[in-house]
């Protein structure tokens, strides 16, 4: 392909095919992105150059059916989008514009005969024919990958502002776009295409920090080395297994967010009052490899840019295991909601524990669930408690697990001892002082509790009916001696709700459990007579059960409260000590 200025007309006249390759990543433009070209399109005015941007493609020498080959370097989101875009388009004045034939557009622009004209990556290539250019029904229940959603999103945004569009107006459009400008640069090898990548992209043009760095250790890469070509294609093979694992979970972390905590668990860096390394980890990164290069050693920058990118691979593939991974310890980490300081460590320990049940790792994950419940749900410490001390342990740690949990044993100490946690817990306004999910974690820790330990022994709540959002099932918390008492009978009395009562003994833990929405919402604020006993031994739940147990002389009252409030207390003074974890 020749290089230089062209239209996009000219650029898809004649027989080209534009492949995807394997090593970039999936389609993944969202809505912001789709707006920006379509309003592009129609803030374009028709007497006023509009320029495209530059394309980079890879000529790789294949020529199959009469039709050129080439590889899109960089560029592919923005083609993809265009490809579909006059998909919708095409079809539209197709319907509306009689007595008009598209058909040689639609040759241009889609497929010719039965050539398309763009390829994309295998796990998306045939659903991108099937059902975005040939136009098949598709059922949504059934897509493959998070790219194959963006992609049919893609085609239904552009349908859905152009369905009510006037012929006129749909016209200009394809005009615009036909005539619309672009620099085309066509490289004959990987090499060269690293070295114009990286000056085309990182002098402002939007990236992603991942990009930005997959770009970066390429180009340094070809610029150290006399022989680069081997190292540049595992990189590119690396990147490509990264893009493919983001498929997977983009949805429940972004990218950036694991390049960061890669960054704070493997590389060497430092922090002051004024300035966290780890906050600047692309830059830092870049400083880095700039000073090995300066160094003049290319054997060294070489073997760091080689080290990097294959530990940053194994790192996105530990966070899709770690995502993935049903074991209960991890899961309670995901239910306190409070990860982003504990990655960094979760990841390097999980590498480190080469045993095959990663005993080592869980025990070391049940220490993060000991500090997030007792430092950030009843500690009530500021959300950024532990940053640097957490990246600083994760950074630090080079495979002693004896040495990390002793260390982490400190830490949850230091931060909030036994003292304070339970001065937290024995908070007369339990129920106020802390989160709703902290609360209902804690009795779903001590309903299980309860359900090993005291017979009739029972199968533990599973995660699923703890987190349970239906309306019926949900869980809420519920006073037992309720705030509004509507019932009062001679054989099961209320306490006098006196103002001791209310501040000392109406919201504290002792007095309170957790019930189904609707079964609370049933009872609604009524007395404790009417949640007694013959209710409660017949809950499905063993908190419920044992409320007989604290009964006093057919009362519940300060009595009761307060001998349940011990007990609990010190369940999860026990369960929570970090000091049992061996």
């Amino acid at each position: 392909m020749e290089n230089g200025q062209k239209t996009i007309a000219d650029l898809f006249d004649g027989d080209k095919h534009f492949i995807v390759p394997n090593y970039q990543r999936a389609y993944a433009w969202g809505e912001n992105e789709l707006n920006d070209f379509l309003e592009d399109i129609q803030n374009q005015r028709r007497d006023k150059a509009y320029f495209f941007g530059t394309i980079l493609f890879q000529d790789i020498g294949r020529k199959e059916d009469g039709f050129e080959h080439i590889e899109i370097v960089d560029g592919q989101q923005r083609i993809t989008t265009l490809i579909i875009f006059m998909k919708v388009l095409l079809n539209i004045l197709s319907d509306i514009d009689i007595g008009t034939d598209y058909s040689r557009e639609k040759r241009r622009y889609l497929k010719d005969e039965n050539f398309f004209k763009l390829e994309l990556i295998p796990s998306d290539n045939d659903f991108f024919k099937t059902y975005i250019v040939n136009g098949h029904d598709f059922d949504e229940k059934f897509f493959n990958t998070p790219s194959q959603k963006k992609l049919h999103t893609a085609k239904e945004f552009f349908k859905d502002k152009l369905k009510n569009t006037e012929l006129k107006t749909l016209k200009d459009y394809k005009y615009k776009v036909e005539n619309t400008k672009l620099l085309t640069y066509s490289v004959s090898d990987t090499a060269e295409a690293t070295l114009i990548f990286e000056t085309t992209n990182d002098r402002g043009k939007t990236l992603t920090n991942l990009e930005k760095t997959k770009s970066f250790l390429m180009h340094k890469i070809y610029l150290s080395q006399k022989k680069p070509f081997e190292l540049l294609e595992s990189i590119h093979a690396r990147f490509s297994e990264i893009y493919r694992i983001l498929e997977e979970i983009a949805y429940k972390i972004g990218e950036d967010s694991v390049l960061q905590y890669h960054f704070i668990a493997h590389l060497d860096w430092s922090y002051s009052r004024a300035s966290k390394d780890y906050q600047k980890y692309v830059p830092k990164l870049k400083e880095k490899i700039n000073n090995l290069v300066k160094s003049d050693n290319p054997e060294v920058t070489s073997n760091f840019i080689d080290e990097y990118s294959r530990e940053l691979e194994e790192s996105f593939n530990v966070v899709k295991e770690i995502l993935k991974d049903k074991n209960q310890k991890v899961r309670n980490l995901f239910i306190l909601e409070r990860l982003a300081f504990f990655y960094p460590l979760m990841i390097k320990c999980y590498k480190y524990d080469k045993s095959s049940d990663k005993s080592e790792y869980y025990k070391i994950i049940r220490l993060l669930e000991i500090f997030s419940f007792r430092v950030y749900s009843i500690g009530r410490k500021p959300s950024n408690t532990g940053e640097t001390k957490l990246y600083s342990i994760a950074r630090d740690f080079s495979g002693d697990f004896s040495e990390l949990r002793q260390t982490l044993k400190d830490t949850i100490i230091e931060y909030v001892g036994d003292k304070d946690f339970e001065k937290g817990l024995s908070d007369s306004n339990f129920y106020n002082s802390f989160s709703k999910l902290a609360i209902r974690y804690l009795f779903w820790n001590y309903e299980n509790h309860l359900r090993r330990n005291e017979q009739p022994i029972a199968a533990e709540m599973s995660e699923q009916e703890f987190s349970s959002q239906d309306p019926k099932t949900k869980l809420t918390i519920e006073h037992i001696a309720s705030q509004n008492p509507k019932v009062s009978t001679p054989e099961l009395k209320m306490p006098e709700l006196d103002e001791d009562f209310t501040d000392n003994f109406l919201h504290c833990i002792g007095n309170l459990t957790f019930d189904p929405n609707s079964a609370n919402a049933s009872k609604g604020n009524k007395d404790v007579e009417i949640k007694n006993p013959k209710y409660f031994v017949k809950a499905p739940f063993k908190i419920q059960n044992e409320l007989d147990g604290f009964i006093e002389n057919g009362k519940w009252n300060r009595g009761s409260i307060k001998k349940r409030a011990e007990k609990i207390i010190g369940f999860a003074m026990t369960h929570w000590n970090p000091l049992d974890i061996d």
